[in-house]
């Protein structure tokens, strides 16, 4: 009998456990402004697991230089770093800032 109770319960957890689907997952979308683009793991939305960690390079185009990463940048390392990682915990949009190369605006049009 014990063993009969024992299989029973070890059945209704593993029930319990597929019917909440297990790992929650998440939206994570990445763009870059002007002057760059997003090397690592590229641009577009990628759907990630709960807990995951993912890289982030941010790549300058010649005469620009890394400005920080905006917007939902609380699951981000070092926002103010090009190389830096995110933890995915939720939903998150994030942008590559990029300036032109000592922080001054690209020529103008006369």
């Amino acid at each position: 009998m014990a063993r009969v109770t024992v299989f029973l319960v070890a059945v209704a957890l593993l029930m319990g456990t597929a019917a909440c689907g297990g790992l929650d997952t998440y939206q994570l979308t990445i763009s870059s402004t002007a002057g760059g683009s997003v090397s690592t793991p590229g641009e577009g939305a990628f759907t990630c697991d709960a807990g995951t960690v993912v890289q982030l390079a941010a790549t300058p185009d010649d005469g620009y230089e890394f400005q920080a990463w905006t917007g939902d940048t609380e699951g981000i390392a070092d926002p103010a770093s090009a190389a830096t990682i995110i933890t995915i915990n939720g939903n998150y949009s994030i942008t590559a800032d990029f300036i032109a190369a000592g922080g001054t605006p690209g020529p103008s049009s006369p």
